[in-house]
Parts: C-alpha cells; sequence; structure tokens
C-alpha cells in the first residue's frame, strides 16, 4: 500500500478528505493481506476450522485500520456464535502491525502485549511465533499508550452498549476509534 484517503467525520472536520501518503520504498501491507496472513497463520487457521463444525460458525468482524507511526494497526475481532444463540461471543482478537501478528483473548491482553513489543519488553516472543517490529517503526511508547487507553475505552464501552442491544451506539464507539487516530 503507498496511501490511503479518508473522510474525516468527526465534528467541524465533517467531510474534509485526509491523504496519507505512504513511502514507495517502504513495504506496507493492505488489508488484504492482513486478511491473507491471518488465513495463513496455522494457530488461527486450526482455531477457525475447529469452530466452524457443527452448530457454531465463525464470524469475522470488521477490520479496523489505524494510522500509527509510519504504519497502520490492523485489529480484526474473530466471534463465534452457535446456531441457537443470537448474539455471537468475542472468542479472539487479531492485530497486526508491521511483520507482527498478535493473536489473543481480549483486545487488551493485545494492545499490552503490542505495547511491550515495541517497547522492546517482551524478551520471549521469538518462543511464540512472533516477529519481531520492523526497525523502521518509529512509534513512542508515550503515543502508543495514549492510543492503548483510547482504543481500550471505547472498546469497553462498546461491548457495554452491544450487551444492551444498543447497536448503533456500538459502532459509534468503534467509529470513534478510528477517528481519534487520526487526530
Amino acid at each position: 500500500m503507498i496511501g490511503l484517503m479518508v473522510a474525516r467525520c468527526d465534528g467541524e472536520h465533517l467531510g474534509e478528505l485526509v491523504v496519507l501518503q505512504l513511502s514507495k520504498q517502504e513495504l506496507i501491507f493492505g488489508t488484504m493481506q492482513i486478511g491473507a496472513r491471518i488465513n495463513q497463520d496455522q494457530t488461527i487457521s486450526k482455531d477457525l476450522t475447529l469452530w466452524n463444525q457443527q452448530g457454531s460458525q465463525v464470524l469475522r468482524g470488521q477490520t479496523l485500520v489505524l494510522p500509527v507511526g509510519n504504519t497502520f494497526l490492523y485489529v480484526e475481532p474473530l466471534y463465534i456464535q452457535a446456531s441457537e444463540a443470537r448474539m455471537p461471543q468475542l472468542k479472539k482478537v487479531v492485530l497486526a502491525i508491521g511483520n507482527t501478528l498478535i493473536y489473543r483473548d481480549t483486545y487488551e491482553q493485545g494492545l499490552a502485549e503490542l505495547s511491550a513489543l515495541m517497547q522492546g519488553g517482551v524478551a520471549d516472543t521469538a518462543k511464540q511465533g512472533i516477529a519481531p517490529p520492523s526497525l523502521s517503526l518509529a512509534v513512542s511508547g508515550s503515543a502508543l499508550d495514549r492510543l492503548r487507553e483510547l482504543v481500550q475505552n471505547h472498546l469497553h464501552r462498546a461491548r457495554e452498549l452491544a450487551g444492551q442491544g444498543k447497536w448503533a451506539e456500538a459502532g459509534k464507539e468503534l467509529d470513534a476509534i478510528e477517528a481519534g487516530s487520526r487526530k
């Protein structure tokens, strides 16, 4: 991916177009490449096959694309829904940034691991099969902490609203994540 154009939807900036031009010299994955990497991961693929058996199905949530530093953070929730259940259950979350793919039970766990990786705090990532982040990725620890807090707050509120059946409001909380990451 060499660029991204988005329209803002926050207050006085409604409708403003923002163009992010990326370096042509550096490989930055797009949503299709991230989706393919998720599908090709052995652990994730095994889980998806197991969960998609009789009586249940896997639902892949909307992938959030959040600009972070000079690259993007992709967040994709994975839900499982029993055939007799009305509401899907969040089963796992995939976070991808650069060459790093994180697969955890909750957003909070994934963001905590990502934060530790970016700050060099996880020494055993090789044992977990996680590639270290690209050296060209320049994200300050405080910026990542702010992003993590923003995402956690909005996701917590979105889950509360979804649990109450307030889907439109829950969607607005997810939209707020994207809007907040562009500021």
